[in-house]
């Protein structure tokens, strides 16, 4: 006669599934930690768990201490050609401690960041590399701060406090290169071209870096903040021209997503401005081949790339508890043809 078969023991993922969250949040239920957890989801979770008789496997917490020699990275925007160059360095220096990478692209959303460092968390990585879409402080410091979870490192955009390692370029200097470059060159009018903040740290520091600089030179200038969502950049240009006919003008791009964006705008038949203005941009050298070559502050993203998960690394393989450092990478400045005056 045949034996009834036992019943299989609940584990976190039917847990998880039935209550309709992640195993990360249900983890995290278990060991009381609430933050980002509202009443009725706990509520639901304690319900599941009593009516699946689910019990935490010790076996499995044991064998989740060991390294899997993974690491995780969530990119702000894979389609920017500056995340390629970081993901470059990165990868380049995992291979030197035979290091896996999952990576995850947040399309700027902070709702698809959360939801991919949960994910992540899930896939049990070593530890976490985030170049974060903004507008997520709260999340991260609640992440990285978190008993249990695996150390975490920013990537190009800051996260202030410190409560992880970061990388990132040293806006201020940079800024302040340009300037300099683009006073003695000439220019009297220039304009900072810059997507909105949206909590995002590099873009935050190159404004106040800009509005520092005017404020103590000799030189007069703006920033401009455009919506690429409301397509008000072309209308933008088009005003500061008429504004400024007599000057000699350059805009100064973010990165080389607002290049591209200005060079769009000035495609267009009403915006002529690129035919008497400057050009210059933060980015990579990649610009050279750009038209005649525009003139770029190198941030080497490949060389952060590589710092940060050397950083990271060193954290996960030392289980060091040394003070988190927030690393700043100077930039280097290419001239070409954009920034003669014409």
């Amino acid at each position: 006669m045949r034996q009834p078969r036992a019943k299989r023991k609940a584990s976190i993922a039917d847990v998880a599934k039935a209550v309709g969250v992640s195993k990360t949040t249900i983890s995290r239920y278990l060991h009381g930690e609430y933050d980002y957890m509202s009443a009725q989801t706990r509520e639901r979770i304690r319900k599941v768990i009593e009516e699946l008789d689910y019990r935490p496997n010790r076996v499995a917490q044991i064998l989740k201490a060991t390294r899997s020699n993974i690491i995780g990275v969530v990119i702000a925007d894979i389609s920017n050609p500056f995340s390629s160059q970081l993901l470059k360095g990165i990868q380049t220096e995992c291979r030197k401690h035979d290091i896996q990478l999952l990576i995850s692209d947040a399309d700027n959303s902070a709702k698809v960041e959360r939801a991919a460092m949960e994910s992540l968390l899930d896939s049990q990585v070593d530890g976490l590399i985030v170049n974060t879409a903004g507008d997520n402080d709260d999340f991260l410091t609640a992440f990285a701060t978190t008993p249990g979870n695996p150390p975490m490192a920013t990537l190009d955009r800051t996260l202030l406090p410190l409560v992880c390692d970061g990388v990132a370029t040293d806006n201020a200097g940079g800024v302040n290169l340009m300037m300099d470059h683009l006073v003695a060159q000439g220019f009297e009018y220039v304009t900072f071209v810059v997507r909105p903040p949206s909590g995002i740290t590099s873009r935050l520091h190159r404004i106040n870096a800009m509005e520092d600089y005017l404020a103590t030179h000799a030189i007069d200038g703006e920033v401009l903040i455009y919506d690429p969502a409301k397509d008000d950049l072309p209308d933008l240009l088009s005003r500061l021209s008429h504004d400024h006919v007599d000057d000699r003008i350059c805009l100064f791009a973010n990165n080389e997503e607002t290049l591209q964006d200005i060079l769009r705008a000035c495609d267009r038949e009403e915006c002529r401005l690129l035919e008497r203005a400057g050009l210059c941009t933060f980015g990579s050298e990649n610009t050279r081949f750009t038209r005649s070559g525009i003139t770029c502050l190198d941030q080497n993203p490949v060389l952060i790339g590589r710092t940060c998960a050397a950083r990271l690394i060193d954290r996960i393989q030392s289980k060091s508890d040394k003070p988190f450092e927030l690393i700043k990478l100077p930039t280097e400045l290419h001239v070409y043809p954009s920034t003669e005056i014409r």
